[in-house]
């Protein structure tokens, strides 16, 4: 059963790194390095962890249109596939609306752009002079001078339908955020699917993987408490309101939004009761993780994606769901 580990960019280098070590030996799949903005940056995170692996799958994740141009990405992915001998695959997507208008950016007609995002990356890689005038882009005979005709999969990472349907069109695979409710994630595979159908693609022609957030203890309970400040986190985008809504929680999203607006994290906390710990998550003893991790597959997932995280004994917790679930 494939397996991944996500890194989400708040813990030093040093331990990203010795957790890549540990997880590759555990049998992980892959590795999933998020651009947070503000936090350690996605690429070059994915080129350290090539030194200290020989196997696993390296994914930046998530590359924005509004925030890096095609020919810079397509430079920087293929530098890290010539050093990681193409284990490489590339994650896009629109991006966090918050940090993208902390940015002064405004994503503005975002299905057209990530199509032709994903058009003119691969027109790069094949290594010839490219020439786009695009919504967002516009390129004058840019070229890729190596690694020419080597064409690294393209996820699309998502929760909306119209760019869930355009991954199943155009994708290699398509990722779901962290903090999906497992109705959610049904959701939106089903909208994956629909494009995957109305291009008469073969559906095995689309991976699906998905995020999820996951923390272990033998304290149970203070495994959840803990995944309420991830959760928090999460949900400061105005992009998960449907997904909250599908818990059935008394959870007042606006609230945590405007917590967020001011800064003050701890308020956006308090604002998520301790079910939302397993509503939104896998968090509990290695045990109730197991099971709870079981739900999530039975949706169809192809892959899914976990965090190790936390002190010395909880990364360690972690690393043994990711070696039973492997060995599966």
């Amino acid at each position: 059963m494939a397996v991944g580990v996500f890194f989400d960019g708040f813990s030093s280098t040093a331990e990203m790194l010795e957790v890549c070590r540990e997880a590759e030996q555990a049998g992980a799949s892959s590795l999933w390095f998020a651009q947070h903005m503000g936090y350690r940056e996605a690429v070059v995170s994915a080129t350290a962890a090539a030194s200290v692996t020989q196997r696993v799958t390296l994914v930046p994740v998530a590359i924005s249109p509004y925030l890096w141009p095609p020919l810079p990405v397509a430079m920087a992915i293929s530098t890290l596939g010539e050093f990681a001998q193409g284990r490489v695959i590339l994650n896009v997507s629109v991006g966090n609306i918050l940090n993208l208008g902390e940015s002064g950016v405004e994503p503005v007609k975002p299905i057209r752009i990530m199509r032709e995002y994903v058009e003119v990356l691969r027109a790069l890689w094949a290594g010839k002079p490219v020439t786009h005038e695009g919504a967002l882009h516009k390129l004058r005979g840019a070229k890729m001078v190596f690694d020419q005709g080597r064409q690294y999969p393209i996820y699309i990472a998502s929760t909306g339908p119209q760019m869930l349907k355009l991954a199943g069109e155009i994708a290699d695979g398509v990722l779901l955020s962290a903090g999906l409710t497992i109705a959610s994630t049904g959701r939106c595979l089903k909208f994956a699917q629909a494009g995957v159908k109305a291009k008469g693609r073969d559906p095995a022609a689309l991976r699906t993987c998905s995020l999820i957030n996951c923390k272990l203890s033998q304290d149970g309970t203070a495994a959840k408490t803990a995944m309420l400040r991830k959760l928090a986190f999460l949900f400061r985008s105005r992009g998960h309101a449907e997904n909250i809504k599908s818990s059935d929680l008394d959870i007042d999203h606006q609230a945590i939004i405007a917590a967020h607006a001011r800064h003050d994290f701890e308020a956006a906390v308090r604002l998520l009761p301790l079910e939302a710990a397993n509503a939104f998550a896998v968090a509990g003893t290695l045990a109730q993780c197991r099971i709870r991790l079981e739900e999530y597959l039975a949706v169809g997932l192809d892959e899914f994606i976990i965090e190790v995280s936390g002190n010395a004994e909880e990364r360690k917790l972690a690393l043994d769901l990711v070696r039973e679930v492997a060995r599966r």
